[in-house]
């Protein structure tokens, strides 16, 4: 796959697919959080692949058109927050596992996790890549340790590792959301990895966008540097409330992030209308068109219970000529 270059992607503007969400999940299974795509070209069987977490496990999808989606299987119990990086013919699936052990599993950490495919529905025994306790923030403001959205990017003869450090609630809803994003560096896959010292976002009060958390932010590779697609939480002085947004951030070396821009605002209605929790953003090139695959939520009553319900959405992105 070509990379595309910065100055596409900033010359790129966004419509919604459609109002109503592509993918959800039963009533059983309210959230449905955190996309990982496999494009028809990047796949072995040519079909399209998905990756996303409710809340008891990771699971996986297919589709021939990116729109259907069929379930496939549970892939690891308890995972949360997949991503998929290739290399060569070999599939490297990162995810988060946390909090009451499972199984053979004794350890309570927030720790990533590493296992491999060649097929996608196949997967080794997953290793540790790196744990909570080893890394400088990850606790906010006393809170638990947590890291969390594990992505790898390959960038300057390194494999580059971007995640979230510590959790937060959002004031007025208790959304449980990332503060901080941080990043490690490895000359291997399978590490050990060098933790750099400094968050590279974190939630800042006099930041417009980024004033209650980080959110969740995935890093996409470009020819000439690395785009952030973050899904950030702000307060909103208009609604007297908490909203979030989908942004885009440029950077020449992928520690650097100041230029921004926004790509979807906060739903004033409808199944996201609560918050916008995750993104991610692929480029297919037969179509010479970007797909953001996106999860939000909204409250739904069901016999009088009021709860969260969480499902995904799609914003289709072209080049203005």
């Amino acid at each position: 796959m070509r990379y595309q270059s910065l100055e596409k992607l900033n010359n790129t503007y966004w419509y919604s697919f459609s109002d109503e969400p592509i993918a959800t999940r039963g009533l059983l299974t309210p959230r449905f959080c955190d996309p990982t795509i496999i494009l028809p070209e990047d796949a072995p069987d040519g079909l399209w692949h998905l990756f996303a977490h409710t809340w008891e496990s990771l699971e996986h999808f297919t589709s021939t058109s990116g729109l259907d989606w069929q379930r496939e299987h549970r892939v690891f119990l308890r995972g949360h927050s997949p991503f998929i990086y290739k290399e060569g013919s070999s599939y490297f699936l990162l995810y988060e596992i946390h909090g009451r052990p499972t199984g053979r599993e004794k350890n309570r950490a927030s720790r990533i996790m590493l296992s491999v495919s060649t097929d996608l529905f196949l997967w080794s025994e997953p290793r540790l890549l790196l744990s909570a306790d080893k890394v400088p923030f990850s606790s906010y403001r006393g809170g638990p340790e947590r890291i969390s959205r594990p992505q790898l990017v390959n960038w300057e003869g390194k494999y580059r590792l971007y995640f979230g450090a510590g959790e937060t609630k959002i004031y007025d809803s208790n959304q449980k959301t990332t503060a901080r994003l941080m990043y490690a560096e490895s000359d291997y896959i399978e590490g050990p990895y060098k933790i750099g010292m400094r968050p590279l976002l974190d939630t800042d009060a006099e930041d417009s966008y980024r004033n209650l958390a980080t959110g969740a932010v995935r890093i996409i590779p470009c020819s000439d540097g690395l785009v952030a697609i973050e899904c950030p939480y702000f307060y909103d002085l208009r609604s007297n409330k908490s909203q979030s947004a989908i942004l885009m951030l440029f950077s020449r070396d992928g520690l650097d992030w100041r230029a921004r821009k926004l790509i979807m605002a906060h739903p004033i209605s409808g199944w996201a209308s609560r918050y916008i929790t995750s993104a991610d953003l692929k480029y297919k090139e037969n179509e010479d068109t970007w797909y953001c695959y996106f999860s939000g939520n909204s409250k739904v009553k069901l016999h009088g219970v009021e709860y969260v319900k969480e499902a995904l959405g799609l914003l289709l992105g072209k080049e203005k000529k």
